[in-house]
């Protein structure tokens, strides 16, 4: 098997039927070369011609002919060709995957799959996809205002869709792993939100949304944990919440400990009960949307003045810095957070935290540690 590219044609050459052959193809890159090569030379060996798709469906009728060996019946039926999908049909084959489904990250999936339908189209034929069109997808989203950051989520969630067709067999190679990410140093953001603004935010955000902002400020856990946190995953006489590995980014158990401020919160928001849901958080007896969240969240926070304008999943960044100024040891903060599989030494790995170990941190914990700094790279 052999793929090289002469006048600006991919050739592939290949052994079959006892012989070295050699024939052009209309491919544009060497990957797609590659994958017609691949898809002849195993109709040939198999015999089964029938799932052969239009473009390697026309190489292999050119060799027989250039070959003038008998065409076979499959290669000349009207047997209708494998469909060639679309960006959008990609997308919805993605979704239903039971690991992305089910996964914590679908929704940041969701979100940017839609940007990337705005602006590649939801026609698109994916094998039209190819480095330089991702490139160009970058360079549009920079000068849209987007950050490096979440440009490289999109790419990320484009690479998901190409890997799990790839599973699939319906593609063969993965573009976007191809394509450097941006750099995110222009987007980088150091935030700290102070007791007094934190208390003055949540005066502002509308009553269904309080118990929320306080668990991330409480917790440090991220918004997808805690809008999909049950009733049977807080154990309030430990005082732990109890993540499991679907739950959560890193695909590991997680234990997050309830401080003494916050049972009272979490005691009021399990006394209330929807039929059909065991999430804590409802609306109107439903779930809350994800994306609902951020509209309340940017008004309250253009209301008492801050700028540049914290982000809720800021909270998250504000409760690591009051466990480091409280004293809360690193290794027990960084494993509440989710981050403590992360370049672990020997004795940490082998080192044992109690639900015990955890309460008593979190009750050490403090949380007027300074006042409001919100530092943005680009500003």
């Amino acid at each position: 098997m052999a793929v090289n590219k002469r006048r600006k044609k991919w050739h592939i050459k290949f052994r079959v039927f006892g012989r070295q052959l050699g024939v052009a193809t209309k491919a544009r890159h060497k990957a797609e070369a590659q994958r017609i090569e691949k898809m002849v030379m195993t109709a040939c060996r198999s015999g089964d011609y029938g799932s052969l798709d239009s473009e390697s469906r026309e190489v292999c009728v050119r060799m027989f002919r250039n070959q003038g060996w008998e065409i076979p019946h499959d290669l000349l039926s009207d047997r209708p060709v494998r469909k060639e999908l679309t960006l959008w049909e990609g997308i919805e084959i993605c979704l239903k995957y039971p690991e992305v489904s089910k996964s914590p990250n679908r929704e940041r999936h969701e979100y940017a799959f839609l940007h990337l339908v705005e602006k590649l189209g939801k026609d698109l034929p994916l094998k039209s996809i190819w480095i330089p069109q991702i490139k160009e997808y970058q360079i549009a989203r920079l000068a849209d205002g987007a950050a490096g950051s979440t440009i490289n989520k999109e790419k990320a969630a484009l690479s998901k869709m190409f890997q799990v067709l790839m599973e699939l067999r319906y593609v063969d190679v993965n573009p976007a792993h191809l394509v450097k990410n941006l750099s995110e140093k222009s987007s980088e953001r150091e935030v700290y939100i102070s007791w007094p603004d934190f208390s003055k935010i949540l005066e502002e955000v509308p009553l269904w949304l309080r118990p929320i902002v306080q668990t991330a400020y409480y917790t440090g856990m991220r918004r997808g944990e805690i809008l999909g946190l049950t009733a049977g995953q807080v154990k309030l006489d430990s005082r732990i919440i109890l993540l499991k590995p679907e739950d959560v980014k890193e695909g590991k158990w997680k234990r997050v400990p309830i401080h003494r401020d916050f049972v009272y919160v979490l005691t009021q928001r399990l006394k209330v009960r929807a039929l059909g849901s065991d999430r804590i958080f409802l609306v109107n007896g439903r779930p809350p949307y994800p994306d609902s969240l951020r509209k309340p969240w940017v008004e309250a926070v253009g209301k008492i003045g801050l700028d540049p304008a914290p982000r809720l999943h800021d909270l998250r960044h504000t409760w690591k810095t009051n466990a480091m100024r409280s004293g809360m040891d690193q290794e027990i903060r960084e494993r509440i957070l989710g981050h403590w599989n992360r370049a672990r030494n020997v004795n940490e790995r082998y080192g044992r935290i109690s639900d015990a170990d955890l309460v008593k941190a979190i009750d050490s914990m403090t949380f007027d540690n300074g006042d409001t700094e919100i530092l943005v790279a680009k500003r």
